[in-house]
């Protein structure tokens, strides 16, 4: 049996009842939303589902037409299980202070228009409000580990929807929030070359919220794939899919194509500047390098943040490469 006990509202003074194990109370008088803590002083809240089963299995149809999925997924493709779950996220909030000190190379014209690259000294000051937040259990296949949204309605945990246990520490989630501030606010400054830095995290919130998502299953030729819709936004959070052997194929061709035609520009573009010759060649690479890992990899969509089976070159890395390739 539940213990029963009654708490006095921080807003309007009124009696508000609790039962053992309550981790959000609803004032009946003033309808005050008050955050119940527990033992281990970490406050906890629930968002409400906002999204219904009906609308979750419009955006999962919706989905199945969207990007380089096959074609015709959303006529084979069979729904086979849908059902709502709360996940906990460990949320932090915390003012980020910052120095940071370094430099930067800069292009610079003198009054002859001839070119040079000059280091400029850079100091900036950060104070900034920033949000971390990660999964607090092993979800499994189910691919989330951030929130991108973290604002709903809070109520009480619901008693009939399949609720994740948080199995990760606090202060873990915590320690891991913090180094991630710290990163964020050195990034923010923008300066390539740090020379003096010092980070400063401020907490102002810490808490375990529990977040409604809609899991459904489907059959796609024999195979199970699934995908996860947000229960506040309606946004598909993660998913599996098949992809299209025609969009690989073309991807492929494509890529080969444009990839050939702009290293084969090459020498033109040396001739002209031997920096433009050097962007034709890099960008050709990575025109064909990109079409064949699609080629390769691309018999499965995957969404979120489950692991890829592919890793793409990223930009900022390229842009780097060719950067230390013109200084």
């Amino acid at each position: 049996m539940k213990l029963t006990f009654g708490l006095s509202c921080p807003s309007c003074g009124g009696r508000v009842d609790l039962k053992e194990g309550d981790k959000v109370a609803i004032c009946p008088y003033c309808h005050t939303v008050s955050i119940v803590k527990g033992e281990d002083d970490v406050k906890t809240l629930a968002y409400k589902m906002v999204v219904s089963e009906s609308a979750a299995v419009k955006v999962a149809k919706k989905w199945f037409r969207k990007g380089l999925k096959a074609r015709d997924l959303k006529k084979v493709a069979k729904i086979v299980e849908i059902y709502p779950a709360y996940l906990p996220f460990w949320k932090y909030h915390a003012i980020g202070l910052g120095i940071i000190c370094g430099y930067n190379y800069e292009t610079r014209t003198d009054a002859n228009g001839n070119t040079h690259r000059e280091k400029v000294y850079k100091e900036k000051q950060i104070r900034k409000d920033y949000l971390w937040n990660k999964i607090a259990c092993d979800a499994g296949d189910i691919g989330i580990e951030h929130l991108k949204n973290t604002r709903g309605e809070v109520i009480p945990l619901p008693e009939d929807v399949p609720v994740y246990e948080a199995t990760t520490s606090k202060d873990d989630a915590k320690s891991e929030g913090e180094i991630a501030i710290r990163k964020w606010i050195l990034g923010e400054a923008g300066i390539e070359n740090v020379t003096f830095h010092k980070e400063f995290v401020i907490p102002k919130d810490f808490v375990l919220l529990y977040y409604p998502v809609w899991i459904i299953r489907y059959d796609y030729k024999g195979k199970m794939y699934f995908l996860t819709v947000d229960g506040v936004t309606g946004r598909v959070l993660s998913g599996r899919a098949p992809g299209d052997p025609v969009w690989q194929a073309l991807a492929i061709g494509t890529g080969a194509t444009i990839g050939g035609v702009l290293t084969g520009l090459t020498p033109v573009g040396m001739e002209y500047d031997y920096r433009v010759g050097i962007i034709l060649f890099l960008t050709g690479l990575a025109v064909f390098g990109a079409s064949y890992y699609f080629f390769r990899y691309g018999s499965e969509i995957v969404e979120g943040d489950l692991p890829k089976p592919y890793k793409f070159v990223r930009i900022e890395k390229m842009s780097a490469l060719g950067r230390g390739v013109l200084r």
